[in-house]
């Protein structure tokens, strides 16, 4: 008998004798008078900047008006485990409930606060003289305005300026938030700092290492024959992960939508017809692009437009004939205009999926941004919509972005909108194929043709064998590789990281990230370093029983990857952007100067939202697609000689084409690191003042933070997919013939 994960629902839906999920109402939380004298702190709000003194540049003007504040209102603990159990009903093909979305109304009358806890908090901000601009009908989110005066007054703290050590100027908190205690069961915290999400877009890398004359050259080229590198156009990308058999079967996308969120918008939007014509995906005629505000101003373009375009041609490389669309707003002085175009766009008009491509960590965006990260997803979830998140491109420190470094100096930090359990998060790979002819004598030609098709400039043969995406100079396949490094190991005064050729080249935390929650709530006792009352979020139902899984308690991350890599093994994406204000160049195809290449999780996540849009095409919306995931990596993995699917084999060997995941198993995403500031190493193995060490889960052992291993792990997730493969196994899952 096939043991099926949907029939684990079932059992606890029963033994819980919670199946009908009937409307209930809400309990109230506010049930004292407020007293103004008696407070309550809202604990992990305080960014890691706002902590040092030597950044502080003194208040902001009492007076600074601050228009859109995002309040997250929270519900009861019996409202809460409805909504999980909601959920996982949604998901479980034998429950009655299954499939059956809801709208953001809907959502709000169900599982919202009660409603006269919303009144009692939106009369309390009234009274402090703050505007509530808006109270979204999904019952939990207040949107209101007010000054930093009435920040001080109201909430307690002080809203001040700060400067980096790069210079970057930033807006925050200086502690923690305070509410009356009679206010506090019910309110769930606000963001009050502008270290906002970040693009994962990573540029070329700007030098290269010829591997026929063996020198070191400083700049890529871009040739389209296939001799010096090999570019990664959406052809390529149907025939390495198998799209082409349902893009010939009339699978395409068609009528389902995907919104990309950023905080930018494209000058010239004809980029995005452009790229299609170029790469000949101009013959699929139903898709279309359409560029939308949703409840707020034109953000205009700013230096993220170059995510916006990679982010909407990538989706639509996967998915030709969907409807695309980029939904943008823009930030505010403590609200990301991401968060902003993400709520409203599920208030509104929820698409099929939606992809993000930017992050940052838990510890620096704090636990209140967290929170309403988590909601976003949670939201999305419950209307059915299918959430894509870039997992990073900075190893298990996604921290490192905000470090003025190179290499970590934090220790391991999770994702903040990855740590939810609601949302997909994309992980990053790259090719084995320059590896294994470098170590191992095969002929690269095995995957890629020298000549590129004239229509869509495509080159490559088949599948080719994948490693994670790591750049640095802690990559174990990068130091030992004979033509590059030859070293045994990365740390230490005689390790790779610390020699001439390591400092030059690849002293850089670059590389696809992945890890368990490490902060979801609670405070750090060292700012920015995980530790005091910090709780990672506990492992969600379905990655239970995956070979492979860490037995950790946490949710873990990514679920799963696609190609990211930025050129390093020699291959790279492209994408057409022709704002040169913001970088951009003209969109030609020829042998100079051409496209912008370049890699990182950023590309995976639009791709794989792609590669959703097909599956949705046939099978309708799907809500929270990696109940769907992990059942059928569970299944592979689980199969005796489940070898047959390893994605990693040094012989150049393909995995069956009938695996659904190719299986990454060898080389890691391990970052190189340092020491703190403060003169102290976090999770830093190998290292002391003048050498640079590995990252690890230990100080006082070799643990490289992740290597890449058979089934689930930490690097890859559940590997990546075989795009016809996964479409046909869906059925698998749904219990149909």
């Amino acid at each position: 008998m096939r043991f099926r994960l949907t029939s684990l629902f079932g059992v606890l839906c029963l033994i819980l004798c919670a199946c009908p999920l009937e409307a209930q109402e809400q309990k109230r939380l506010i049930t004292e008078k407020i007293d103004e004298s008696k407070l309550a702190t809202l604990g992990g709000n305080t960014t890691p900047a706002a902590a040092r003194a030597d950044f502080d540049r003194g208040a902001v003007p009492d007076d600074t008006r601050f228009e859109h504040l995002l309040l997250l209102l929270k519900r009861d603990p019996d409202t809460e485990a409805r909504v999980k159990q909601q959920i996982d009903a949604m998901h479980d093909p034998a429950s009655p409930q299954f499939h059956r979305w809801l709208t953001a109304e809907q959502f709000g009358a169900r599982f919202g606060v009660h409603p006269q806890d919303s009144e009692a908090i939106q009369e309390w901000l009234k009274s402090h003289g703050f505007t509530v601009n808006q109270a979204y009908k999904n019952g939990l989110l207040l949107d209101i305005a007010g000054s930093a005066k009435q920040i001080r007054d109201t909430f307690h703290t002080e809203m001040h300026n700060l400067v980096l050590p790069n210079g970057d100027k930033h807006i925050a908190n200086i502690r923690d938030p305070q509410v009356p205690a009679a206010l506090a069961p019910a309110i769930e915290g606000m963001p009050l700092h502008d270290f906002f999400r970040r693009p994962r877009v990573t540029r070329m890398k700007p030098v290269s290492f010829n591997h026929d004359s063996g020198k070191w050259q400083p700049h890529f080229t871009l040739p389209f024959d296939g001799v010096d590198l090999f570019v990664v156009a959406p052809f390529d990308f149907a025939t390495i992960y198998n799209l082409t058999p349902l893009w010939n079967q009339g699978f395409t996308g068609k009528g389902v939508t995907i919104a990309t969120v950023e905080d930018t918008n494209l000058a010239h939007p004809s980029d995005w017809s452009t790229f299609r014509k170029i790469f000949g995906l101009d013959a699929f005629k139903q898709g279309n692009f359409r560029q939308i505000y949703p409840g707020c101003k034109n953000p205009g373009q700013n230096g993220d437009e170059i995510e916006a375009a990679l982010d909407v041609e990538w989706a639509s490389a996967a998915a030709p004939d969907a409807n695309v669309e980029l939904f943008a707003c823009p930030d505010t002085q403590t609200t990301s205009g991401l968060d902003t175009a993400i709520v409203n766009l599920l208030e509104t008009d929820p698409p099929d999926i939606i992809s993000d491509s930017y992050g940052l960590c838990e510890t620096v965006s704090g636990q209140a941004e967290v929170a309403l990260e988590n909601f976003e997803a949670e939201l999305a979830t419950i209307e059915g919509v299918t959430f894509f998140i870039a997992q990073g491109d900075t190893g298990a420190d996604e921290c490192a972005p905000v470090e003025s470094t190179n290499y970590s100096t934090l220790g391991i930090n999770s994702g903040d909108n990855t740590a939810t359990a609601f949302a997909v998060d994309v992980g990053g790979t790259d090719f084995m194929a320059q590896y294994n002819q470098d170590a191992n004598g095969v002929p690269i030609s095995n995957y890629w043709n020298a000549k590129n098709n004239p229509t869509t400039l495509a080159s490559a043969r088949s599948y080719i064998p994948e490693i994670p995406w790591n750049d640095g100079c802690t990559s174990q396949l990068i130091y030992s590789d004979p033509l590059i490094g030859g070293f045994t190991k990365s740390f230490g005064p005689t390790g790779f990281c610390n020699s001439s050729v390591g400092q030059q080249f690849f002293l850089e935390d670059v590389a696809g990230s992945g890890g368990p929650s490490t902060c979801f709530t609670g405070t750090p006792a060292i700012p920015g370093v995980v530790g005091g009352t910090c709780r990672g979020n506990p492992k969600p139902l379905f990655q239970f029983g995956v070979p492979g899984m860490p037995n950790d308690g946490l949710r873990d991350q990514p679920d799963l990857s696609l190609f990211a890599g930025d050129g390093v093994w020699d291959s790279f994406y492209v994408e057409c952007l022709s704002d040169t204000n913001q970088g951009g160049t003209a969109c030609t195809a020829s042998n100079d100067a051409v496209f912008l290449g370049g890699g990182g999780t950023s590309f995976a996540s639009p791709s794989m939202a792609g590669i959703q849009a097909l599956i949705n095409q046939q099978f309708g919306r799907q809500g929270d697609a990696n109940y769907v995931y992990y059942f059928l990596a569970a299944q592979q993995f689980r199969e005796q000689g489940a070898s047959r699917c390893d994605a990693s084999q040094t012989t150049g060997k393909l995995p069956s084409a009938s695996c659904v995941f190719h299986d990454v198993t060898a080389g890691d995403m391990d970052i190189p690191c340092g020491q703190n500031a403060d003169g102290h190493f976090y999770d830093c193995h190998g290292a002391d003042s003048t050498n640079i060490g590995e990252l690890s889960t230990s100080n006082k052992k070799n643990g490289p933070a992740y290597p890449a291993t058979a089934g689930y792990d930490l690097a890859t997730g559940l590997g990546s997919v075989n795009a016809t493969n996964l479409f046909y196994a869906w059925t698998l899952f749904l219990g149909r013939p």
